[in-house]
């Protein structure tokens, strides 16, 4: 499936509001429904969308955002696997990517509190995971909150 102009106005218009309904998106792109409707459609079914999701307002509850680089010990893939099993176990952490540099991971914890970070992340280094180190900062203030994609610019070589 080739993504034309219309097809990344609709991507951009449901990274907005994924909540928008066909009505408002249609007349958005300024196409018919059924048409529009069809577009969505076809996007799913290609894997351009994979799901849809509510931003929820953090500011309504108690929490402490810490950004976690770790180094392993071990590069082979059962010293990953372990550490991903381990980690994938922990609900307080809620993204995970693997990364080139001097640390390999780089994770994400929402816990409620300082305190709670301090248990989960002590516990997690107890376990015989493979971290070598860990260097954790806590996020005082999101700057920039993420507001979906840059498409035009992903998909210009398209």
């Amino acid at each position: 499936m080739k993504l034309d102009k219309l097809n990344l106005r609709i991507l951009k218009a449901l990274q907005q509001d994924s909540n928008i309904s066909n009505l408002r998106l249609a007349e958005g792109i300024g196409l018919s429904e059924s048409a529009c409707h069809g577009r969505v459609k076809k996007l799913q079914q290609e894997g351009y969308i994979k799901g849809y999701t509510a931003t929820l307002n953090l500011s309504k509850v108690r929490y402490a955002h810490f950004i976690v680089s770790v180094a392993l010990n071990n590069q082979g893939a059962r010293a990953n696997d372990k550490f991903r099993q381990a980690i994938n176990a922990i609900p307080q952490i809620t993204v995970c990517y693997k990364i080139s540099g001097q640390y390999d991971y780089v994770l994400h914890f929402m816990c409620p509190d300082a305190a709670d970070f301090n248990r989960i992340s002590e516990g997690l280094l107890q376990q015989d995971v493979g971290i070598e180190r860990m260097q954790s900062q806590l996020i005082i203030d999101e700057s920039k909150k993420f507001t979906g994609y840059p498409l035009d610019l992903l998909f210009s070589g398209d």
